[in-house]
Formats: structure tokens, C-alpha cells, sequence
């Protein structure tokens, strides 16, 4: 099986099959279109073969397109660059593999044939625009060269990756473009709380993942995170929220005075290939109104609770309920102190018998990322729900 890379996308395609075809179909204007060289630069460090065609700009702004990302092309041996630009522009290349025709998808057909005879079989192709391909090559002659490759490389064990920015063609080319691939994965920006991008399976004819949804934002140099653009952490005065979000964040901004918390906080959680954009609400009875206007724009909440005082677990009840029907995790924090309310019990004093709670030392960064887990899953499963 190919990976992409891409956790939580891996996992709903089971992988993907060798010889199979990918193409990221994707909405003009989305920020960083070549979504590919995240799959290709994943399996490259896996010791597989990459062949990148590049046909939108020069092999040099590839060479810095990866560097971007810390990516070194230099240090991959089993990346082999087909240059479908410089003859375009009447330049000379330096690269060893050259379309000498790019209008003609026949040539690109030559090249590819080339490589694999020479490198052999096993790994990822990549087109950087099969778009740009078309505008050159012709729609209808382009499709047919693209039929024939899946054919062919498919033969030597390789996976075909493909960018196409979906611009306004005609239906009958979008639908003989729907049936050539295995796979169609849709790309298109969102904008609410922030803008980012969603991933959505639209076909992969080899396993159920039709309509799962994710979605990202590309960082430089880390690359694609799955990405959440809000998460309100809440709950009583002094159960521990500030501390909880210090424990889980790569990056901290305290609100603080005498050691109470007087404002929003702001945390960012980068862990495994997520990224979350988490803020803090003071517990004190006055800024209970921000409750109301955090509630619609959020994705997710954190309930901070003391374990060890039942008598605020109607309160934190009534702070939970300013967000509806948002995914939320309840922290059962300060286990580590005598009298500690555990799981089951707390279930029952909150009257929450399907509460989702993760019990957690925060001080001791002890259960945080279990609940960031847990939380960042049910975050998923309400955006698939929808």
C-alpha cells in the first residue's frame, strides 16, 4: 500500500492500492494548489521511487518549492525530475529527463516510459498540473495520453498522483475525467472562524470512504496539519484551565494577574499532524457572557474541572450548555489530590452518564493529549456528520 502521509486521510482510504490513480481535484484560488509533493515527499523518505513532472514552472522553483518545506530534493536519490517547462519557454535544461514537445502529450508518454525502464518499478508519479497539461496538450488529446499512462505505469507498480486546478471546463471533459481515475479527492478553501482548506473523498473504488472530510492548512516548513481553527477551553475559577492549556500548547499567551486569569488565552497544540488553535475562558462569574459569543464559532470545547469539588459540577454544567451541540470533552483534573472524584462517579454526580471524560493531572502534563485526541475524533466525526 501507498501512503499519502496525511494521517487521518490514510486512514479513511485504507491506504492505496499500487497502480492506482489519484487526482486532487482542486478549486481555483485555493492558497497552496500542489498538494502532490506532500504525498511524493512522504513516500520518498520511505525509500520509494518519485518521478515529479514538472510542467508549470521550472525544475529550479520546484528545487525551491520543496526547500520551503526543509525538504532537500539533493538528498533523494530516488527522485527523478521530468522537465516539461524549459523547452516550453525555448530555455535549455539541466536536468537529465526533458519533454522536447510539451504540446504534445505523447511526449510526456516517452519520458515517463523512459524513466521506469531505466529506474525500474515501484513508487509515485507525479504531475504538478495536469490543468496546465490540458491547456497545452488539448483536453480531449491530454486524456487519452492520461488513460494510456494510468495503464502503463500501473503495469510497473507505480501510483499516479495528480494536481488539476478544476477550472469552468465542459461537463463532458469534467465527466470523462470523473471516470479515468480511481480516486478524486476535492480541494476547497473554507472561510468562517479561519480561512483553510477541506479535503473531501468524492470516489475511491477501492474501499467506503466516499464523503470523508478533513480538514487542513499547509505550514511552511512543516507542511499539511490537520487543522482546527478554535477550541474554547472552559470551567470553574481555579480547575485548571490555564494550566491545562500551558501543558498542551507549543505556544502560550497568558492573560494573567496575582495568578488569576483575566482575559482570553490563547494556546497552539501541534501534536502528531494536528494543529489547533486553543482559547482559554476565565472561570470568574463576569466574563461568563464571552460563553455565548464563543459558542457559536467554536469547534470543539474543553470542560476543565476540579475532580476533587462536586459542589462546582453544576456550574460547569450550566458553562457546557452556552455550546449546544458542540463536540466537547470533559477534563477530570487535579487526580492526583485526595478525594479525587473519579470517571464513573463524576458521570453520575454531573447526571452525563455519555460524557466523554478523560481524567488528567495538568500540572504533571498527565492525560492532556488523550483528551486532545478524543476531542480533536469527535471534532471529525461532527464534521463527516454534517
Amino acid at each position: 500500500m501507498i501512503e499519502t502521509g496525511i494521517s487521518k486521510l490514510d486512514e479513511y482510504l485504507g491506504g492505496i492500492p499500487e497502480g492506482k490513480s489519484i487526482i486532487f481535484q482542486i478549486e481555483p484560488g485555493v492558497e497552496e494548489s500542489n498538494i502532490a509533493i506532500h504525498v511524493l515527499y512522504h513516500n520518498l523518505k520511505k525509500g520509494l521511487n518519485g518521478i515529479y513532472i514538472a510542467s508549470e514552472s521550472s525544475p529550479k522553483n520546484v528545487e525551491k518549492k520543496f526547500r520551503e518545506f526543509g525538504w532537500e530534493i539533493k538528498n533523494f536519490n530516488n527522485l527523478h525530475i521530468i522537465d516539461g517547462y524549459s523547452s516550453l519557454i525555448g530555455a535549455p535544461s539541466e536536468e537529465k529527463f526533458v519533454v522536447e514537445e510539451p504540446h504534445d502529450i505523447r511526449s510526456y508518454e516517452d519520458v515517463i516510459i523512459e524513466i521506469m525502464e531505466k529506474v525500474g518499478g515501484g513508487g509515485v508519479l507525479v504531475f504538478d498540473s495536469l490543468s496546465n497539461i490540458m491547456d497545452m496538450c488539448g483536453e480531449r488529446e491530454t486524456l487519452e495520453g492520461i488513460e494510456r499512462i494510468n495503464r502503463d505505469v500501473a503495469k510497473e507498480g507505480y501510483t499516479t498522483i495528480y494536481n488539476f486546478i478544476s477550472w469552468p471546463y465542459k461537463e463532458a471533459i469534467l465527466y470523462r475525467l470523473r471516470r479515468l481515475f480511481n480516486a478524486i479527492i476535492e480541494v476547497r478553501t473554507v472561510e468562517d472562524v479561519v480561512a483553510r482548506q477541506r479535503m473531501e473523498i468524492k470516489k475511491a473504488d477501492w474501499c467506503q470512504a466516499e464523503g470523508k472530510k478533513l480538514e487542513f492548512k499547509i505550514f511552511k516548513p512543516e507542511g499539511i496539519r490537520i487543522y482546527i481553527p478554535k477550541i474554547s477551553v472552559i470551567g470553574p475559577y481555579q480547575a485548571g484551565k490555564t494550566t491545562f492549556i500551558k501543558s498542551i500548547s507549543r505556544n502560550f499567551t497568558p492573560v494573567e494577574r496575582l495568578g488569576a486569569t483575566v482575559g482570553v488565552e490563547h494556546g497552539t497544540v501541534d501534536y502528531k499532524q494536528y494543529r489547533a488553535e486553543i482559547f482559554g475562558i476565565p472561570g470568574q462569574e463576569r466574563f461568563l457572557p464571552l460563553l455565548d459569543k464563543l459558542g457559536s464559532s467554536s469547534k470543539g470545547v474543553f470542560l476543565v474541572i476540579d475532580s476533587t469539588k462536586p459542589h462546582e459540577f453544576e456550574l460547569a454544567k450550566n458553562m457546557l450548555a452556552k455550546f449546544g451541540d458542540i463536540p466537547y470533552v470533559i477534563v477530570a483534573n487535579k487526580q492526583d489530590l485526595p478525594g479525587a472524584l473519579r470517571k464513573d462517579e463524576l458521570k453520575n454526580k454531573m447526571g452525563l452518564p455519555e460524557a466523554e471524560i478523560v481524567e488528567t493531572v495538568a500540572s504533571q502534563g498527565k492525560g492532556v493529549y488523550e483528551a486532545f485526541e478524543k476531542l480533536v475524533e469527535k471534532i471529525l466525526e461532527c464534521l463527516n456528520a454534517g
